[in-house]
């Protein structure tokens, strides 16, 4: 389930991942996803998406929902792992050559 940010933030996007449920792959797309969104190459943050998928299988098998909480700034993608008691910050540095910006999408308005 995707939902509002949780803390008032408008580049992130939070998934909340039931006990309940298989995982899968579903922490890994939500990234890939996003990655895609902010046009940003999947080699300019290094391993995280895979630091991320084995820490969410770890919350998981010890039976707790897991929260996960993505932000993409200028420098840096992160990550915020909630579950089994514990709160985890993963993150990366974006290897954009200096002088190198983000391209900016054009905003659309929602109908």
């Amino acid at each position: 389930m995707v939902q509002i940010p949780r803390r008032d933030d408008p580049k992130a996007v939070t998934l909340h991942l039931p006990a309940s449920q298989p995982i899968g792959d579903l922490p890994r797309v939500g990234l890939a996803s996003l990655l895609r969104i902010h046009r940003i190459k999947p080699s300019e943050i290094g391993n995280l998406a895979s630091s991320m998928q084995e820490k969410v299988t770890q919350m998981a098998k010890a039976g707790s929902d897991v929260i996960i909480d993505y932000r993409v700034s200028d420098n840096e993608v992160s990550i915020d792992l909630t579950g089994d008691g514990r709160t985890l910050r993963l993150s990366a540095p974006l290897t954009r050559p200096p002088g190198a910006q983000q391209p900016k999408l054009p905003r659309q308005p929602l109908k």
